[in-house]
């Protein structure tokens, strides 16, 4: 740390600039680094909006199967009766024909008992189709809005990049005109903490990166602008 002591405010500025750049750098890499998260989380939730509609329309088709059953199961019982019904008419002897007539009541009660099922599942049924239809539309808004959102996310990647590009092009000629001890100093401390490394001091005292109160010694010192002064604590460059 040497080389900062004789460190003149035309260096401290000029790396104060130099520290929004990076600054800047930082988060436009970091932006840039989660939008393929972004994305695919997008898309996760698209999967499962489509899947929602998938589950409904099988809830659909498997209600009018069960409706079809019934029906079928109903067809059937009445033809019986009217077998029944046949061989009542035919019989001569009283126990076949009693026979004949339990059958048939038993059969229509059974039929009254599926034409029940059959309503409820008629109800489930339009239920059903509302709720299908409601998840349709979703699916359809929400498609339109990945698209855009998609879209935004390669407006903004290719914005970023460019935008990337200039102000590194912008930080290199800012350190190719700072002292070579003092960019030295200033990028070890910057590998090590991270930015920023020159913070401000609050008017109480507050170190502006651990935000702790600096010494009476270090607080003079940094009044006094004559000379380079660190952080007890964290060691950062107080200005």
């Amino acid at each position: 740390m040497v080389g900062w002591q004789a460190m003149n405010h035309a260096d401290l500025d000029q790396l104060l600039i130099l520290q929004e750049k990076d600054a800047r750098i930082a988060r436009l890499r970091k932006e840039l680094a989660a939008l393929p998260e972004q994305r695919t989380r997008l898309l996760r939730q698209m999967e499962a909006i489509k899947q929602k509609a998938l589950d409904a329309k099988k809830e659909v088709a498997g209600l009018e199967k069960d409706i079809r059953d019934v029906e079928g199961t109903i067809e059937n019982k009445r033809s019986y009766i009217g077998k029944m019904k046949t061989l009542q008419s035919n019989t001569r002897k009283n126990e076949e024909y009693q026979k004949c007539i339990q059958e048939v009541e038993k059969t229509e009660a059974a039929i009254d008992e599926l034409e029940n099922a059959e309503l409820e599942l008629m109800e489930r049924l339009e239920t059903a189709k509302e709720s299908l239809a409601q998840k349709i539309l979703k699916v359809q808004d929400s498609q339109k809005e990945m698209e855009e959102i998609l879209a935004r996310f390669d407006r903004t990647a290719e914005t970023d990049k460019q935008l990337l590009d200039n102000l590194t092009a912008e930080r290199a000629d800012l350190a190719a005109a700072i002292p070579e001890d003092s960019l030295g100093e200033y990028e070890r401390m910057t590998k090590s903490k991270g930015v920023p490394v020159i913070v401000p001091m609050d008017e109480k005292g507050h170190c502006g990166g651990c935000h702790m109160v600096v010494t009476d010694n270090a607080r003079m010192k940094v009044l006094g602008g004559h000379e380079t002064v660190y952080c007890d604590n964290c060691h950062r460059i107080l200005h």
